[in-house]
């Protein structure tokens, strides 16, 4: 706003400056009974300019990418902040974009009805209201709406300051058209940038630009709205007898503990479910999500027990340590120095002098470790690993390697980034000297995995070796690394939807417990990452998955963990020992 205005509308400018109190005082909209009311905040939309305020102090460029329920009013906060934004500060321009036209025209026909009903003293000077365009004479600011319909051309022409993009989910080529808005806003405060959706299957831009803001691969910042955030999602209970406790349902149950819901909240479930979704769970999911995962599950067959799943992921809790392992060298040694002469310093090249391994925090390493780390020299066959090696293939699987703590039955270590195959295996032999040498590895053979075997047997890496009793007796001792077949797939994965269903062991990373949520039956009944099968760039992983099922193979192939007796006493008592014992049989043989 202009200091002239400032001056001469000094009455309103506070409640212009406020957006709650802008919003309600001065905002018109119209509610789902189709009366115009003022514009009052609903819990939903509080939550989410709640975080917009968080970050309009902080002087940052405000990027939302919104997973939400149907017809929580997420459009409609954005619409009034842009339209606040846009018509009380010079030489802004704003850009929204509906996935259809008739919901571009609805979001104009918003507009229109905000600058109708705003006061006239504070109403700036129209130079154009057509072909859903608002534009200001005389601070140079204008919005324009368009549909996702036009292509990838829309609101490239010119740059930006705001831009809102509504059921992106559902737009019809959403990659190019966003590569080309994207590029419109500059990277500067009081810019800012909203998509928002209702989930529509795994898959397409939105989806891959959710998983990456959640795994903070872009600056996108991710906020999910249940259905629950809304109050008016409930329904009065005609008869209290109809959902009663005893009558719910084991999954119902599990809803109300995990989002203390009220009685009058599941009977609003069980209506729309049964009269608005056909009493398709798939589809009550995507158009009313209680988790991010839910509303996305939308095809395939779950492998793993979604309930399980989600109460697990539930549970899951930060490392206690995420960063890098580096080796410490005896660099006192004179055999050092000669190598280090020699040119020799890679890691397979000093791995004699290393003498220690000492762990680099930082908030994007590839280690992350769950439990203090015990290391007794009683112990035996405590630890198990599983290590699923990435194929490089176009959908970007990740290597990962999961360490099993046999003793307590918890996943303690998770390393999972990306690496060249025979580094894998230095980052093996770091983990086995971190655990004091008591861990064995179970490496998949498949693609590169040859070449991670290879280098772990050269540096002296325990490693799961494959057997066979065809002949009666054990055989191809020499065949290391766990081979992934037709054959042995299913059982290792059967394996692990047994520990995952019965609770025989805990993993506590959160990113393994998604991975289980979109690990399908394909329509030819293969188990794999929801879509991997139909689009090869999908954000679908099962790394994670592969590498648990490996790690139990390695567990149930040891033999059990034990704790070995060490008789710690001197050489000399331990010898008066030997002579007492051989005197007494003596004695005894006598007699």
């Amino acid at each position: 706003m202009t200091e002239r205005l400032k001056n001469k509308f000094k009455m309103f400018y506070e409640k212009v400056q406020n957006f709650k109190s802008f919003s309600f005082n001065y905002l018109k909209i119209r509610d789902k009974k189709g009366d115009i009311v003022p514009f009052n905040l609903n819990q939903a939309q509080k939550k989410i300019y709640n975080k917009y305020e968080e970050l309009k102090k902080q002087n940052k460029p405000i990027r939302f990418i919104i997973l939400k329920a149907r017809q929580e009013g997420v459009s409609t906060l954005f619409e009034g902040l842009i339209f606040q934004r846009n018509s009380f500060e010079g030489n802004r321009k704003a850009v929204i974009i509906g996935h259809e036209q008739e919901a571009s025209n609805n979001l104009f026909a918003m507009f229109k009805r905000f600058y109708e009903h705003l006061p006239e003293p504070i109403k700036p000077i129209l130079e154009h209201s057509n072909e859903k365009k608002l534009s200001y004479k005389k601070l140079k600011s204008e919005i324009k709406v368009y549909s996702a319909e036009s292509g990838e051309k829309v609101g490239r022409s010119s740059t930006n300051q705001d831009i809102h993009c509504t059921e992106l989910g559902f737009w019809r080529d959403a990659k190019a058209s966003m590569l080309a808005l994207l590029q419109t806003v500059p990277d500067k405060p009081n810019t800012m940038v909203v998509i928002e959706s209702t989930a529509n299957g795994i898959g397409g831009w939105f989806y891959d630009t959710w998983q990456d803001a959640v795994n903070r691969r872009n600056d996108f910042i991710p906020i999910f709205l249940a259905w629950f955030d809304l109050p008016e999602y409930s329904k009065k209970l005609e008869n209290e007898e109809i959902l009663a406790v005893n009558t719910l349902t084991d999954y119902e149950k599990d809803l109300q503990r995990r989002y203390n819901l009220t009685l009058e909240q599941l009977n609003w479930r069980r209506y729309t479910l049964r009269n608005k979704c056909n009493s398709d769970i798939d589809l009550f999911n995507q158009e009313y999500p209680d988790c991010p995962e839910t509303a996305f599950i939308t095809t395939g067959r779950p492998v793993f027990d979604i309930n399980v799943c989600l109460q697990n992921k539930e549970k899951a809790r930060k490392p206690i340590f995420q960063g890098y392992l580096e080796p410490i060298y005896n660099t006192t040694d004179k055999k050092y120095q000669e190598l280090i002469n020699k040119g020799k310093s890679s890691y397979y090249d000093l791995k004699d002098l290393v003498i220690g391994i000492k762990k680099v925090s930082n908030p994007k390493g590839y280690v992350k470790i769950y439990n203090q780390i015990e290391r007794n020299r009683l112990d035996k066959y405590r630890y198990a690993s599983g290590a699923d090696i990435s194929e490089g293939l176009e959908q970007g699987d990740y290597t990962c390697i999961k360490v099993l703590d046999r003793k307590t039955m918890n996943v303690c270590i998770t390393w999972h980034g990306l690496n060249d195959p025979d580094l894998v295996s230095e980052e093996q032999h770091k983990i086995q000297l971190l655990l004091g040498g008591d861990v064995w590895f179970a490496t998949e053979l498949n693609n590169h995995g040859i070449t991670v075997v290879n280098s772990a047997y050269h540096l002296g890496v325990n490693q799961y070796f494959r057997e066979s009793f065809e002949k009666g007796m054990i055989e191809e001792r020499d065949k290391l690394g766990f081979k992934t077949t037709s054959v042995t797939r299913p059982i290792i994965l059967n394996d692990l939807k047994e520990f995952v269903r019965e609770g025989l062991y805990t993993d506590p990373e959160r990113e393994f417990w998604g991975e289980c949520l979109t690990f399908v039956k394909n329509p030819k009944g293969k188990e794999q990452a929801q879509g991997k099968d139909k689009n090869p760039g999908t954000k679908c992983y099962d790394d994670r998955v592969f590498a648990s099922a490996i790690m139990l193979r390695c567990h149930q192939w040891l033999p059990p963990y034990k704790r070995v007796e060490v008789d710690e006493r001197p050489q000399w008592l331990k010898e008066m020992g030997k002579r007492k014992k051989k005197t007494r049989q003596q004695s005894y043989m006598a007699v």
